[in-house]
């Protein structure tokens, strides 16, 4: 759920982009994301295919009508969930998720081991925070948008929906619970951590037991904000994270010892 802002309206006609994908003028906050996610569904529909070059930061801009800075946050935020890639001087390029994947997700974690695992518990504390305020604030319309979240995600997990797809949905879910606290400074700290740790999350949601585990851990956290429990609902986002975090480490604890002279 986004939030509205006064600004000019900008022009609403569709325009086509490489003469394949129908894309908008975007009209409201979070310009970045909703570029993102236009681009995400152009990749996913086959607009753009595996080693494809997406148009120019210009033509993007044009396109969608939005500044240099929304386009080169969504292109950041598509690269961190491993959909394109970024050659400094060339442009941005469509991955081939196809193969080395989790290859790819253990090396990218190893890397960032301590700073990922840092991240963690300051969002961790963040949800917290969250969950515990969307209990105490019950913004109707608010909640309703994080059950439909929670909704969604386990519709997808049900119908087995690509590993993408539940990254996606399990962002949306955690954002929505940001919005429902209400407050600003939150919604927007835990909107750039989500999106950082987009790829410690495929690595989390590769493991066939976690989707429907996150699912149900998820429903224990909207139950304690309809609920209107705050203490309730702050523990059940506690014992989310915490597992999140115990998966992490043991994964990179397994990849540690396993690699050469460890």
């Amino acid at each position: 759920m986004l939030r509205t802002v006064n600004a000019t309206p900008e022009p609403d006609e569709t325009q086509p982009l490489a003469g394949v994908v129908p894309l908008r003028a975007i009209q409201r906050t979070q310009r970045s994301e909703q570029v993102r996610r236009q681009i995400e569904e152009a990749i996913k529909v086959g607009g753009f295919q595996p080693g494809d070059k997406l148009p120019s930061e210009r033509e993007l801009v044009e396109t969608f009508g939005v500044s240099r800075v929304s386009v080169r946050e969504a292109i950041r935020s598509l690269e961190a969930l491993g959909l394109v890639r970024v050659e400094h001087g060339r442009g941005a390029f469509v991955n081939d998720r196809r193969s080395g994947l989790g290859e790819q997700m253990a090396r990218w974690l190893q890397l960032h081991r301590d700073e990922v695992l840092e991240l963690h518990r300051v969002r961790g504390a963040l949800d917290e925070l969250a969950a515990q305020s969307a209990a105490e604030r019950q913004d109707v319309a608010a909640i309703e948008a994080l059950v439909e979240a929670h909704e969604k995600l386990r519709a997808a997990v049900d119908a087995d929906e690509p590993l993408e797809e539940l990254v996606r949905l399990d962002i949306d879910f955690h954002v929505g619970l940001a919005e429902a606290s209400g407050n600003r400074l939150l919604y927007d700290l835990l909107y750039d951590l989500h999106t950082y740790l987009a790829e410690s999350r495929r690595y989390v949601y590769s493991t066939s037991s976690r989707p429907p585990r996150s699912v149900d851990e998820h429903e224990e956290i909207v139950h304690a904000v309809i609920a209107n429990d705050p203490h309730r609902a702050r523990a059940a986002a506690n014992r989310h994270i915490v597992s999140i975090r115990e998966l992490v480490i043991s994964g990179l604890a397994r990849r540690r010892s396993s690699a050469p002279n460890a």
